[in-house]
């Protein structure tokens, strides 16, 4: 029993809270980058603080004063890597559907690209999957968002006649999100591309079911 606890303190040592005295200085963004690439490269299991300080060139005790202990460092990788997506280099008033639907889509899966791998991991573990679910509740963050965006310049480009009046916007910005999604999720799961339709032919038939007749 001695044994045992003391094995304890020495893992909470590597693992747990060493906030006191200065912080060590800089290297914050240094750890996050640091553990977000051992997370893709290794899984969360076996992600560990040491590994994260040697990988960031700090010491161990910067990553404890900055996020306090193995599960802040996660958590705030997660918040950190799930940013807003931004399609806001989308012009509202470019009429070029094709290449406006491209962007988006090529946009939403670069996002998506960076962010999955760290939402991956956070299922492993069910505290951090409800601290992840939580902060995107509470950042309204999530898909819904992206397709709303989408859905407002579908709206307008209908108002204008570039897209035909008897499609739904929120479906079509529904179907571009989804397979932006499938781009960027089936390589991780599956370790191939296999069944991911060419982007120009996905974008060619949305044009056909988009385009007012002639």
């Amino acid at each position: 029993m001695v044994k045992a606890d003391a094995d304890a303190r020495v893992m909470g040592m590597t693992e747990t809270g060493k906030r006191r005295g200065r912080p060590p200085s800089g290297g914050r963004e240094e750890i996050l980058r640091a553990t977000k690439d051992l997370l893709r490269e290794k899984g969360m299991a076996k992600v560990t603080t040491r590994e994260v300080a040697a990988r960031a060139k700090v010491s161990e005790g910067s990553v404890f004063y900055h996020f306090e202990d193995r599960f802040g460092l996660l958590k705030a990788v997660f918040e950190h890597t799930l940013e807003p997506m931004h399609l806001d280099g989308i012009d509202p008033e470019d009429d070029d559907l094709r290449s406006t639907v491209t962007a988006m889509s090529e946009g939403i899966e670069a996002f998506l690209n960076g962010s999955l791998d760290v939402m991956m991991a956070a299922q492993s573990d069910a505290g951090l999957r409800d601290s992840l679910h939580a902060y995107m509740h509470e950042s309204d963050y999530g898909p819904h968002r992206g397709i709303a965006y989408i859905a407002l310049y579908l709206t307008a480009k209908q108002q204008a006649g570039v897209v035909r009046a008897d499609v739904d916007p929120k479906v079509v910005a529904a179907m571009i999100v989804n397979d932006a999604l499938q781009r960027a999720a089936v390589p991780k799961l599956i370790g191939s591309r296999k069944g991911i339709q060419p982007r120009p032919a996905f974008v060619d038939t949305l044009m056909a079911m988009l385009t007012p007749p002639a």
